[in-house]
């Protein structure tokens, strides 16, 4: 599903966009209430969070019933309940327990709602899910407040009960922080589980939210809610508690925007930097095409291509705008960023590793993955580089360099993007739905934007290109290579293409229209 904000912003790039995980959250709002802002408010704006994500979704009066759990995340829905009945909005809540058993802050939530004239029925056994069956039936909406992001074991009993019935009922949810039953770290669905339409984050995004089926259950994911915990204790949380990463950020049109500043009135070609692309052989003379249009898609100056002889006529004489040279002949050592491996074949070790004793940062796509796959040679010399080096293994190619399988990889997309880089060293690109970027310092971009038609032979080509046109241009690779995968992800999303050779125009078209 493709993703925004629901509320374009005028300055994206202030946007919070960061991941966190369940025990960093937790400590960031202990940081909070320490600095002198009680549990009470911090619930009080989550609910005013909720009520507005539910108001701009119905209509005044259409109905609402929220299912709320014995915990904080049920207090963030109870909080919500109060302030949607005084604006009129016809309210029900289904509590799970008694307000007699609750604590702290839910409690107090709880007793402001059914003081202001909110109906709170309480669920202690099976006899009352009839009641409850006929609240979710007869609702417009339902919020699932049932359990947050603490909930570390499968829905049983009553909570699996209701969760079953929120997805009988056929009826649009909105889940508070993450759908009741889903892993907040790791996405994992081990039970019964609330499949949401759209997800509120409270203060920032959580990993289960992302990853495995998470995804899946979470629906559109909306724009964190800002309850008052600062950028400041969200950012100390990271360092303070160790989570499934360090810091974490999804990629935000801001983030795209800042890669592509204005060109100098007299630029010139060589200020956009040379991308040679290495690759093709018999069958596969395509890739290194469309690597080398991926280049000049994002303003790349200069881009060639070294190809085998036997392949040579062909690629030279469909690439008006590249300049091609057999391999042997190209002076390939004067590029700023090599992109090797789109179409190369099977028998590229040595050219490869002439490649990785080059001094230039290089991009390994493809067949360069399958070789340094086979050959611990060519890890111990990608190890020893100097320069920079960038990974971008879709799922089968990431299993193959981690001697695992494909679907172990999906299972766990964060795990294996920081395997990878710890094994090799550098920079790695994951791809797939929502694919993740990883530096050798261990940060995380997650790209949020994409659609299922990417899934197309030599889109990959294109990306490799990308990236090595930016960073041809001089930008850092913690802007050049989120850029680059969002703007590749957010051009898969248009209309009006078919195959991976359209995908660079799509891409200049969303830079020359600025649609990001």
């Amino acid at each position: 599903m493709a993703w925004r904000w629901p509320s374009p912003s005028p300055n994206p790039e202030d946007m919070d966009t960061r991941i966190l995980g369940v025990a960093q959250m937790q400590w960031a709002d202990r940081q909070a209430m320490a600095g002198g802002i009680s549990g009470e408010v911090l619930m009080a704006a989550a609910g005013r969070a909720v009520a507005r994500a539910v108001a701009d979704r119905i209509t005044g009066s259409q109905r609402v019933w929220i299912a709320a759990g014995p915990g904080n995340n049920g207090g963030d829905g109870l909080a919500a309940a109060r302030l949607l009945h005084a604006d009129g909005v016809p309210v029900q809540v289904s509590l799970l327990g008694t307000i007699a058993k609750l604590h702290g802050e839910a409690k107090v939530h709880a007793k402001q709602a059914l003081d202001a004239g909110v109906h709170i029925e309480s669920v202690t056994g099976k006899d009352d899910l009839d009641w409850t069956r006929r609240q979710a039936g007869r609702a417009d909406m339902i919020v699932d407040s049932l359990f947050g992001t603490g909930l570390s074991r499968p829905l049983e009993g009553l909570p699996a009960a209701m969760a079953e019935l929120i997805n009988a009922s056929g009826r649009p949810v909105l889940s508070i922080d993450v759908p009741s039953g889903i892993g907040g770290d790791d996405g994992a669905v081990d039970g019964p589980a609330v499949e949401a339409r759209w997800t509120l984050p409270i203060a920032a995004c959580k990993w289960g939210q992302w990853l495995g089926r998470g995804r899946e259950y979470s629906g559109t994911i909306l724009e964190p809610a800002d309850i008052g915990i600062t950028g400041d204790i969200l950012d100390r949380a990271v360092d303070a508690v160790s989570g499934p990463v360090g810091e974490a950020r999804l990629i935000d049109t801001g983030l795209i925007r800042r890669a592509f500043p204005s060109r100098p009135r007299t630029a010139h070609k060589k200020h956009f930097g040379h991308v040679w692309i290495l690759g093709g052989s018999r069958g596969y003379t395509g890739a290194p095409r469309m690597a080398a249009m991926g280049a000049f898609a994002v303003g790349a100056g200069l881009v060639s291509i070294a190809c085998p002889d036997d392949v040579y006529p062909v690629i030279a004489t469909a690439c008006l705008e590249v300049m091609v040279h057999p391999h042997q002949q190209a002076p390939w050592q004067q590029a700023d960023v090599l992109v090797a491996g789109p179409g190369w074949g099977a028998d590229c070790a040595d050219r490869l590793m002439a490649v990785l004793d080059a001094g230039m940062p290089l991009v390994l796509d493809a067949d360069a993955l399958n070789a340094l796959a086979r050959d611990s040679g060519l890890v111990a010399r990608l190890r020893d580089r100097k320069s920079p080096v960038v990974l971008t293994p879709h799922p089968g190619e990431a299993a193959r360099l981690l001697d695992s399988d494909s679907a172990a990889v999906q299972r766990n997309r964060l795990a294996a993007v920081l395997a990878l880089v710890e094994r090799f060293g550098c920079w790695v690109v994951l791809k797939g739905a929502d694919s993740l970027i990883a530096s050798p310092e261990r940060k995380v971009w997650l790209c949020p934007f994409g659609s299922p038609r990417l899934a197309v032979a030599g889109t990959g080509d294109v990306l490799a290109g990308m990236i090595g046109g930016l960073i041809a241009r001089k930008q850092d690779f913690d802007l050049a290579l989120p850029a680059a995968v969002a703007l590749h992800a957010m051009a898969g999303e248009a209309d009006g293409w078919y195959r991976a050779g359209q995908l660079p125009d799509r891409v200049f078209s969303l830079i020359e229209k600025g649609i990001f």
